[in-house]
Protein backbone atom coordinates (compact mmCIF):
# COMPACT_ATOMS: atom_id res chain seq x y z
CA UNK A 1 0.00 0.00 0.00
CA UNK A 2 1.07 3.39 -0.99
CA UNK A 3 -0.76 6.49 0.79
CA UNK A 4 -0.61 10.13 1.18
CA UNK A 5 -2.58 12.17 3.47
CA UNK A 6 -2.70 15.49 5.03
CA UNK A 7 -3.84 16.66 8.66
CA UNK A 8 -5.19 20.19 9.72
CA UNK A 9 -6.83 21.07 12.96
CA UNK A 10 -9.70 22.79 11.46
CA UNK A 11 -10.92 24.31 14.77
CA UNK A 12 -9.98 24.13 18.39
CA UNK A 13 -12.66 21.20 18.71
CA UNK A 14 -12.39 20.15 14.92
CA UNK A 15 -9.49 17.96 13.29
CA UNK A 16 -9.78 17.18 9.53
CA UNK A 17 -7.60 14.30 7.73
CA UNK A 18 -7.81 13.46 3.89
CA UNK A 19 -6.10 10.74 2.48
CA UNK A 20 -5.61 8.98 -1.15
CA UNK A 21 -3.80 5.40 -1.17
CA UNK A 22 -3.21 2.66 -3.85
CA UNK A 23 -3.31 -1.19 -2.64
CA UNK A 24 -2.36 -4.78 -4.07
CA UNK A 25 -3.44 -7.05 -1.61
CA UNK A 26 -3.25 -10.65 -1.80
CA UNK A 27 -5.00 -12.57 1.22
CA UNK A 28 -3.21 -14.99 3.02
CA UNK A 29 -5.68 -17.52 3.08
CA UNK A 30 -7.82 -19.30 0.66
CA UNK A 31 -10.42 -16.79 -0.70
CA UNK A 32 -11.96 -15.95 -4.15
CA UNK A 33 -14.30 -12.70 -5.03
CA UNK A 34 -16.78 -12.91 -7.60
CA UNK A 35 -17.94 -9.71 -9.32
CA UNK A 36 -19.99 -9.64 -12.55
CA UNK A 37 -19.41 -13.49 -13.06
CA UNK A 38 -15.37 -12.78 -12.69
CA UNK A 39 -13.44 -14.24 -10.33
CA UNK A 40 -10.90 -11.97 -8.27
CA UNK A 41 -7.57 -13.67 -6.53
CA UNK A 42 -5.69 -10.59 -6.88
CA UNK A 43 -7.02 -7.18 -5.47
CA UNK A 44 -5.53 -3.86 -7.10
CA UNK A 45 -7.67 -1.03 -5.19
CA UNK A 46 -7.09 3.26 -4.79
CA UNK A 47 -9.29 4.67 -2.28
CA UNK A 48 -9.60 8.63 -0.66
CA UNK A 49 -10.64 8.82 2.69
CA UNK A 50 -12.41 11.86 4.83
CA UNK A 51 -12.28 11.60 8.61
CA UNK A 52 -13.33 14.50 10.90
CA UNK A 53 -13.03 14.55 14.80
CA UNK A 54 -15.23 16.61 16.61
CA UNK A 55 -14.34 17.27 20.28
CA UNK A 56 -16.83 19.83 21.58
CA UNK A 57 -16.76 19.85 24.87
CA UNK A 58 -12.93 20.25 25.32
CA UNK A 59 -10.96 23.39 25.99
CA UNK A 60 -8.10 24.65 24.44
CA UNK A 61 -5.90 27.22 24.90
CA UNK A 62 -3.59 28.90 22.09
CA UNK A 63 0.34 28.19 22.55
CA UNK A 64 3.01 29.64 19.80
CA UNK A 65 -0.15 29.87 17.69
CA UNK A 66 -0.77 26.35 18.12
CA UNK A 67 -4.05 24.99 19.65
CA UNK A 68 -2.85 22.66 23.37
CA UNK A 69 -5.79 21.22 24.91
CA UNK A 70 -6.13 22.05 28.58
CA UNK A 71 -9.21 19.53 29.66
CA UNK A 72 -10.69 16.82 28.09
CA UNK A 73 -14.63 16.87 27.20
CA UNK A 74 -16.73 13.89 26.14
CA UNK A 75 -18.48 12.41 24.14
CA UNK A 76 -15.84 12.67 21.26
CA UNK A 77 -17.24 11.93 17.68
CA UNK A 78 -15.63 10.84 14.86
CA UNK A 79 -17.06 10.31 11.33
CA UNK A 80 -15.16 8.68 8.22
CA UNK A 81 -15.83 8.61 4.68
CA UNK A 82 -13.88 6.24 2.38
CA UNK A 83 -14.60 5.59 -1.41
CA UNK A 84 -12.96 3.22 -3.56
CA UNK A 85 -12.94 4.14 -7.38
CA UNK A 86 -12.55 1.55 -10.15
CA UNK A 87 -10.40 2.60 -13.11
CA UNK A 88 -8.08 5.03 -10.90
CA UNK A 89 -4.28 3.65 -11.45
CA UNK A 90 -5.84 -0.23 -12.17
CA UNK A 91 -8.08 -0.01 -9.37
CA UNK A 92 -10.93 -3.05 -9.87
CA UNK A 93 -13.64 -2.00 -7.68
CA UNK A 94 -16.28 1.01 -6.69
CA UNK A 95 -17.43 0.77 -2.97
CA UNK A 96 -17.97 3.14 -0.28
CA UNK A 97 -17.89 3.11 3.61
CA UNK A 98 -19.29 5.26 6.40
CA UNK A 99 -18.27 5.12 9.66
CA UNK A 100 -19.13 6.57 12.88
CA UNK A 101 -17.54 6.49 16.29
CA UNK A 102 -18.96 8.11 20.03
CA UNK A 103 -17.14 8.23 22.92
CA UNK A 104 -18.48 8.86 26.42
CA UNK A 105 -16.70 9.04 29.86
CA UNK A 106 -17.72 9.31 33.34
CA UNK A 107 -15.41 10.25 35.51
CA UNK A 108 -15.99 9.28 39.67
CA UNK A 109 -14.24 10.26 42.59
CA UNK A 110 -10.99 8.85 43.47
CA UNK A 111 -10.11 8.45 39.95
CA UNK A 112 -12.61 5.67 39.41
CA UNK A 113 -14.62 6.22 36.01
CA UNK A 114 -16.43 4.55 33.11
CA UNK A 115 -15.96 4.54 29.21
CA UNK A 116 -18.70 3.56 26.56
CA UNK A 117 -17.11 3.50 23.03
CA UNK A 118 -20.38 3.02 20.23
CA UNK A 119 -19.06 2.06 16.62
CA UNK A 120 -21.51 2.19 13.16
CA UNK A 121 -20.56 1.30 9.67
CA UNK A 122 -21.91 0.81 6.20
CA UNK A 123 -20.31 -0.87 3.41
CA UNK A 124 -22.06 -0.30 0.38
CA UNK A 125 -20.52 -1.12 -3.20
CA UNK A 126 -18.30 -4.12 -4.51
CA UNK A 127 -16.71 -4.11 -1.34
CA UNK A 128 -14.39 -7.12 -0.81
CA UNK A 129 -14.08 -9.40 2.00
CA UNK A 130 -10.31 -7.14 3.11
CA UNK A 131 -12.83 -4.11 3.34
CA UNK A 132 -15.68 -5.57 5.40
CA UNK A 133 -16.22 -4.75 9.04
CA UNK A 134 -14.67 -7.80 11.32
CA UNK A 135 -15.59 -6.52 14.99
CA UNK A 136 -11.49 -6.28 15.71
CA UNK A 137 -11.19 -9.87 16.84
CA UNK A 138 -8.45 -11.19 19.07
CA UNK A 139 -8.42 -14.62 18.95
CA UNK A 140 -6.05 -17.56 17.28
CA UNK A 141 -7.38 -20.65 16.13
CA UNK A 142 -5.42 -22.37 18.87
CA UNK A 143 -7.05 -25.73 21.18
CA UNK A 144 -6.37 -24.49 24.65
CA UNK A 145 -6.46 -21.26 26.82
CA UNK A 146 -2.91 -20.81 27.14
CA UNK A 147 -2.09 -21.35 23.19
CA UNK A 148 -4.30 -18.44 22.99
CA UNK A 149 -2.75 -16.89 25.60
CA UNK A 150 -1.37 -13.32 24.00
CA UNK A 151 -2.23 -9.63 24.46
CA UNK A 152 -5.91 -8.18 25.22
CA UNK A 153 -5.96 -5.24 23.01
CA UNK A 154 -7.71 -1.68 23.73
CA UNK A 155 -11.09 -2.29 22.04
CA UNK A 156 -10.86 -5.88 20.57
CA UNK A 157 -13.60 -8.53 21.37
CA UNK A 158 -11.17 -11.13 23.12
CA UNK A 159 -12.84 -14.38 22.31
CA UNK A 160 -13.69 -13.70 18.97
CA UNK A 161 -11.36 -16.10 16.24
CA UNK A 162 -9.97 -13.82 13.33
CA UNK A 163 -12.00 -14.59 10.22
CA UNK A 164 -14.88 -15.93 12.07
CA UNK A 165 -17.09 -12.90 11.55
CA UNK A 166 -17.66 -10.55 8.30
CA UNK A 167 -20.19 -8.06 7.96
CA UNK A 168 -21.07 -5.10 5.80
CA UNK A 169 -23.14 -3.19 8.11
CA UNK A 170 -22.09 -3.30 11.99
CA UNK A 171 -22.16 -1.45 15.38
CA UNK A 172 -20.76 -2.17 18.13
CA UNK A 173 -20.85 -1.30 22.02
CA UNK A 174 -18.74 -1.30 24.50
CA UNK A 175 -18.51 -0.49 27.99
CA UNK A 176 -15.66 -0.33 31.04
CA UNK A 177 -16.02 1.06 34.25
CA UNK A 178 -12.31 1.22 35.86
CA UNK A 179 -12.72 0.94 39.86
CA UNK A 180 -10.34 3.30 41.90
CA UNK A 181 -6.93 1.84 42.35
CA UNK A 182 -5.97 -0.12 45.21
CA UNK A 183 -3.47 1.67 47.27
CA UNK A 184 -1.31 -1.33 48.34
CA UNK A 185 1.84 0.57 48.48
CA UNK A 186 3.20 3.91 47.03
CA UNK A 187 4.65 2.38 43.30
CA UNK A 188 1.99 -1.15 43.75
CA UNK A 189 -1.32 0.27 43.01
CA UNK A 190 -2.93 -2.20 40.55
CA UNK A 191 -6.42 -1.15 38.98
CA UNK A 192 -9.50 -3.54 38.59
CA UNK A 193 -11.58 -3.36 34.93
CA UNK A 194 -15.24 -4.83 34.41
CA UNK A 195 -15.64 -4.62 30.83
CA UNK A 196 -18.65 -5.88 28.76
CA UNK A 197 -18.57 -5.95 24.32
CA UNK A 198 -21.84 -6.78 21.99
CA UNK A 199 -21.42 -6.54 18.32
CA UNK A 200 -24.78 -6.78 15.71
CA UNK A 201 -24.01 -6.91 11.88
CA UNK A 202 -25.08 -9.08 8.89
CA UNK A 203 -23.97 -8.57 5.25
CA UNK A 204 -25.72 -8.58 1.52
CA UNK A 205 -24.51 -10.34 -1.52
CA UNK A 206 -22.29 -13.43 0.47
CA UNK A 207 -22.32 -15.60 -2.15
CA UNK A 208 -19.45 -12.98 -3.45
CA UNK A 209 -16.94 -14.37 -1.19
CA UNK A 210 -15.89 -17.87 -1.98
CA UNK A 211 -13.96 -20.45 -0.40
CA UNK A 212 -14.54 -19.21 2.56
CA UNK A 213 -16.74 -19.58 5.96
CA UNK A 214 -17.98 -16.87 8.35
CA UNK A 215 -20.92 -15.90 10.61
CA UNK A 216 -22.44 -11.96 9.97
CA UNK A 217 -23.02 -11.10 13.29
CA UNK A 218 -27.18 -11.08 12.63
CA UNK A 219 -27.64 -12.70 16.19
CA UNK A 220 -25.71 -10.48 18.39
CA UNK A 221 -22.27 -11.21 19.62
CA UNK A 222 -21.32 -10.63 23.38
CA UNK A 223 -18.56 -11.12 25.94
CA UNK A 224 -17.74 -9.86 29.18
CA UNK A 225 -14.86 -10.10 31.45
CA UNK A 226 -12.43 -8.14 33.82
CA UNK A 227 -8.94 -6.64 33.68
CA UNK A 228 -6.60 -6.26 36.89
CA UNK A 229 -3.75 -4.00 35.62
CA UNK A 230 -0.59 -2.77 36.65
CA UNK A 231 0.83 -5.52 38.62
CA UNK A 232 4.02 -5.50 37.76
CA UNK A 233 5.84 -3.22 35.73
CA UNK A 234 2.33 -2.09 33.89
CA UNK A 235 1.80 -5.57 32.76
CA UNK A 236 -1.70 -7.14 34.23
CA UNK A 237 -3.62 -9.60 33.13
CA UNK A 238 -7.54 -9.82 31.71
CA UNK A 239 -10.75 -12.80 31.64
CA UNK A 240 -13.25 -12.54 28.80
CA UNK A 241 -16.37 -15.15 28.47
CA UNK A 242 -18.16 -14.92 25.65
CA UNK A 243 -21.62 -16.23 26.30
CA UNK A 244 -25.09 -15.52 23.97
CA UNK A 245 -26.01 -16.46 20.32
CA UNK A 246 -22.54 -17.50 19.71
CA UNK A 247 -21.50 -19.51 22.38
CA UNK A 248 -19.68 -22.32 21.44
CA UNK A 249 -20.16 -25.96 22.39
CA UNK A 250 -17.12 -26.17 24.18
CA UNK A 251 -16.29 -24.43 26.88
CA UNK A 252 -12.87 -23.45 26.74
CA UNK A 253 -13.93 -21.96 24.12
CA UNK A 254 -15.52 -19.13 24.91
CA UNK A 255 -12.71 -18.06 27.67
CA UNK A 256 -9.67 -15.43 26.92
CA UNK A 257 -6.98 -15.11 28.98
CA UNK A 258 -4.57 -12.22 28.17
CA UNK A 259 -2.03 -10.33 29.61
CA UNK A 260 -2.09 -6.46 29.63
CA UNK A 261 0.20 -3.91 29.55
CA UNK A 262 -1.14 -0.37 30.57
CA UNK A 263 2.02 3.00 31.16
CA UNK A 264 1.20 6.29 33.03
CA UNK A 265 3.47 8.83 31.20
Amino acid sequence: TKTISIERQLTPNLIGETEFATSNINTTYAYDFVVNNKIYNEIHLSTSKTALQWSPFSSFETVDNKFKIIKEGYPKFTLQYTKSFSDVFKSDFNFSKLDLRTIFKKEYANNAFSLLTITAGLASGETPLTHMYHAYPNNITKETIMQRFSVAGVTSFETMFFNEFFSDRISTFQFKHHLSPFKISKRFKPELVFISRFAIGNMSNINRHQQITFNTLEKGFTESGLEINKLFFGFGLSFTYRYGAYHLPKLEDNMALKFTFNVTL
